[in-house]
């Protein structure tokens, strides 16, 4: 098993995007305990609007993986770029395609447009999904769980909304490979605080 920390601050520090997983199972509780953990983040008044769609059913994979390949086509297929960073990123994203149907778990975090009660606003439903979507990576990499983001759901919108059986009233925002990482957790690349910090205004 991968290594575990409750150093938030080093769980934030070395949660990088693993696009390389193990197709070992992952147990239930550990699935449970990261929504649950997903679950603690704020929302707007406190509506708790979200669903977290679980698949683990390899068929249903399968259809989801169709889908996206359908889409992407030959758009991975390309020569490098040169850039390492890139091509580090495309390289784990065709494997991603590629290997859809073996990623251990797919969780797919829904927001429904319901707040405020008297006027649903979608605005709301982003400021919903994306802090539950943080804190269930950083929960995930404190269990030594790696985790990555992934679009691949607006690829094929309406192919995902009926495999899943998302309602109207509800918007799939983000789509999260899980499993146990076949890499080491290592520092995240940023850029220095100083670059991006700024005091008091803007300029």
């Amino acid at each position: 098993m991968s290594e575990s920390t409750n150093d938030i601050v080093e769980v934030m520090r070395t949660c990088i995007a693993m696009r390389h997983l193990k197709p070992d199972e992952v147990p239930e509780e550990m699935i449970i305990d990261v929504v649950r953990a997903a679950t603690y983040a704020s929302n707007p008044g406190n509506s708790q609007n979200w669903r977290f769609i679980v698949v683990r059913d390899r068929a249903r994979k399968e259809r989801l993986a169709s889908h996206v390949r359908a889409t992407l086509g030959t758009r991975f297929a390309g020569e490098p770029t040169g850039d390492e960073s890139r091509d580090k990123m495309m390289a784990g994203a065709r494997r991603l395609v590629e290997g859809f149907a073996e990623v251990p778990v797919w969780i797919f975090v829904v927001g429904i447009n319901g707040y405020p009660p008297q006027a649903p606003n979608e605005a709301f439903v982003w400021s919903t999904v994306y802090p539950a979507s943080q804190n269930l990576v950083l929960a995930a990499r404190s269990m030594g769980l790696g985790t990555t983001f992934t679009t691949f759901h607006f690829l094929a919108q309406e192919a995902f909304r009926a495999e899943l059986e998302i309602p109207d009233n509800a918007h799939i925002g983000t789509a999260i490979a899980m499993g146990f990482p076949e890499k080491k957790f290592a520092s995240v690349n940023r850029r220095p605080v100083g670059d991006v910090i700024r005091w008091e205004t803007y300029s």
